[in-house]
């Protein structure tokens, strides 16, 4: 079902997340998510501190910009 690597998506993407080029909305967006996604877990708080911190350097106006910040509104909602 998960093919070569067997662990849980959920344990990947946290993996994942530790990886992520800070800076960008793709980050803030997949950071915020991933949050929401754990909100029972310790980790969810400094998901979105993460967040947060790398939406507060970027240039909204655009798009993908205004999801992220959607997600990440959501993610402060539903987190903390």
């Amino acid at each position: 079902m998960f093919g070569k690597d067997q662990r849980d998506p959920l344990e990947r993407a946290l993996e994942g997340a530790a990886g992520l080029k800070a800076g960008t909305w793709e980050s803030v967006e997949t950071l915020s998510m991933l949050a929401i996604e754990i909100s029972d877990r310790p980790e969810a708080r400094e998901l979105v501190a993460r967040a947060r911190a790398a939406a507060e350097s970027l240039k909204s106006g655009a798009w993908d910009g205004t999801r992220a910040l959607v997600w990440l509104a959501r993610a402060i909602r539903e987190v903390g």
